[in-house]
């Protein structure tokens, strides 16, 4: 049988000093085994890998040892010696027990005294995972256990403990284990093994520990069997990370909006089997590092990087303004969301991510808008400070136009402006030589009447309506002016027939070659109502009123470009 062990096992604390990062706890415990005042029942709680079953393992044998030293095990007396193999103390795994059976089984046995030990301990790790009639089954037993009874609960889902079994346990509350500790304790464990690592490397085992030393001592294991130093990148590679110097190229990519190169990145973290939705959390814990650098004063007491790492994040910290980085976040939050329910399209989705944070207007979130104004704001003030530059690319070489000959026609008008139709021509007025002033006026010497010239009716403004432009038989056939009293046709038509009326509606009308009065409708249905021989006696009495004759009329229904239906009333008029 192989004598090896695992380093998490083998370098488990044996005594409260050992424990590192739960000082509050460590001392209180000390404190209680001197003055020998233990409690019945004690609750740990805190995430995995912080020391709540190791703690709970030392009390365990502290409660027992007869001669403790400041409240540690002493290790060497019969209690201690007999803690490892002995059966007063109860180990139960709740995820496995966590039936009524077994604590009906707990509470049946906690009656009898200790064998070997001074007290017998019960241990429920993960506590928890116990059924609803199992922890009422505890309650009793907790409440009042005998004297000899000690009972410790270990959990990491204080959330589903019962207020009624909180209530009877004194409570500890277990912190997660900073990187510094981790990475002291790595370089103590390393040296005893002869494991060649950099501090860099144990850097980044204790940041991706998380604040669990059983992780952290995991992690190290990799390493123990190397015969030369490792290095960061080494130990990156070794653990499946990505590493900071990837992470540092894509927001350096995305600072530049050079989308090209952020491709390139994912491309090569991609070939080199770096695990996709590990580089998109470590993006965004590397924005929320950016966003600590630029509000606070000293963020090397929250950030777990090194020297150069913070430097180059005060960097990114100049470079990226607050709501990028913010909309940056939310996207990562977006992509870590859809990569952990995406099976095939994994790096389309960190690709898509990454090129909407180099180019912001692929995005239409609030964020982007609050980012992209944030940046014209920049401009604006660098603008009015004159330390920004606008640099205006040469024209093309291209061979110029030739202008226009200058010609005193006025400009035409548009297609959607309003063109009156011409005045006519004002003859010119008699000068003083051709009026003579005496004596009678013959008959070609009478000076002809001059027509007083009439002024032109204000038109009033009216909406263009859209119609179908004329074909070029219509074109051909003649005059064809649009009739300026459409709108008073209408309203004498509704005089005469509402139904009619109607379907006159957003129409308009043009005189051909003089008495043809042709009507453009959009209803589909109007050239079949307004077929009738009433209908059609009051549409022409309407124009008749209007136009001052009798026009012929025609109707046709247009619908874009398309004529659908021509219809001829002089037919159906009597």
């Amino acid at each position: 049988m192989s004598g090896y062990k695992a380093l998490y096992r083998k370098w488990r604390p044996a005594i409260f000093s050992d424990i590192i990062g739960q000082e509050h706890i460590t001392s209180v415990l000390k404190s209680e085994i001197m003055s020998k005042s233990v409690s019945h029942a004690y609750l740990f709680c805190g995430s995995r890998g912080t020391g709540k079953t190791t703690c709970a393992k030392i009390l365990s044998k502290a409660v027992s040892c007869d001669n403790p030293q400041n409240g540690d095990p002493c290790g060497v007396c019969p209690s201690c010696l007999a803690a490892e193999s002995t059966l007063d103390i109860y180990e139960i795994d709740a995820a496995s027990h966590n039936g009524v059976d077994n604590i009906r089984e707990l509470r049946d046995t906690v009656i009898y005294p200790p064998s070997e030990m001074k007290r017998r301990v019960y241990i429920i790790d993960e506590v928890h995972m116990l059924s609803d009639g199992a922890f009422n089954a505890l309650l009793k037993t907790l409440e009042e256990p005998p004297e000899h009874a000690l009972f410790i609960l270990a959990t990491t889902e204080l959330r589903k403990i019962p207020a009624t079994i909180l209530s009877r346990c004194k409570r500890f509350d277990f912190h997660r284990i900073t990187a510094e500790k981790i990475c002291e304790r790595l370089r103590m464990i390393a040296n005893e093994e002869n494991i060649k690592i950099t501090d860099a490397a144990l850097m980044l085992i204790s940041r991706l520990a998380a604040g669990a030393m059983r992780d952290a001592l995991s992690m190290l294991e990799l390493f123990y069997m190397s015969d030369h130093e490792i290095s960061e990148d080494e130990a990156s590679e070794r653990l499946g990370v990505v590493g900071r110097a990837v992470v540092f190229s894509l927001l350096d990519a995305v600072c530049a909006k050079d989308s090209s190169r952020a491709l390139e990145v994912i491309s090569e973290a991609y070939d080199n089997s770096k695990d996709l939705g590990v580089l998109c959390s470590e993006l965004s814990d590397t924005l929320r590092d950016i966003l600590v650098t630029k509000y606070c004063k000293t963020p090397e007491k929250l950030i777990d990087a090194t020297g150069s790492d913070i430097d180059r994040l005060r960097a990114f910290s100049t470079q990226i303004s607050d709501e990028k980085l913010i909309y940056c976040s939310e996207l990562c939050e977006d992509m870590q969301n859809r990569l952990s329910r995406a099976v095939f399209s994994r790096r389309t989705i960190i690709e898509t991510g990454l090129i909407k944070m180099c180019e912001e207007k692929l995005s239409a979130d609030s964020s982007t808008l609050l980012s992209r104004i944030a940046a014209l704001e920049e401009k604006l003030a660098k603008l009015s400070a004159g330390t920004l530059v606008v640099t205006q690319s040469a024209p093309a070489h291209t061979t110029p136009a030739a202008s226009p000959a200058p010609t005193n026609e006025p400009p035409t008008a548009s297609k959607n402006e309003y063109e009156a139709p011409p005045l006519p021509d004002e003859p010119p007025m008699p000068s003083d030589a051709d009026m003579p002033f005496d004596g009678p006026y013959t008959e070609s010497e009478k000076p002809k009447t001059v027509p007083k010239p009439i002024a032109p009716r204000p038109l009033a403004p009216r909406p263009i309506a859209v119609s179908a432009p004329a074909s070029s038989a219509e074109e051909a056939s003649g005059d064809r002016r649009l009739m300026d009293c459409y709108a008073e046709f209408v309203e004498e038509t509704e005089a005469c027939d509402k139904m009619a009326a109607s379907m006159l509606e957003g129409g308009r009308g043009y005189i051909v070659d003089g008495n043809v009065c042709e009507l453009e409708l959009v209803n589909p249905i109007a050239p079949m109502l307004l077929a009738r021989s009433d209908k059609a006696a009051c549409i022409e009495n309407a124009l008749t009123k209007v136009l001052g004759f009798a026009p012929r009329v025609k109707i046709k229904f247009v619908k874009g470009k398309e004529e659908i239906q021509r219809q001829d009333l002089s037919s159906l008029l009597p």
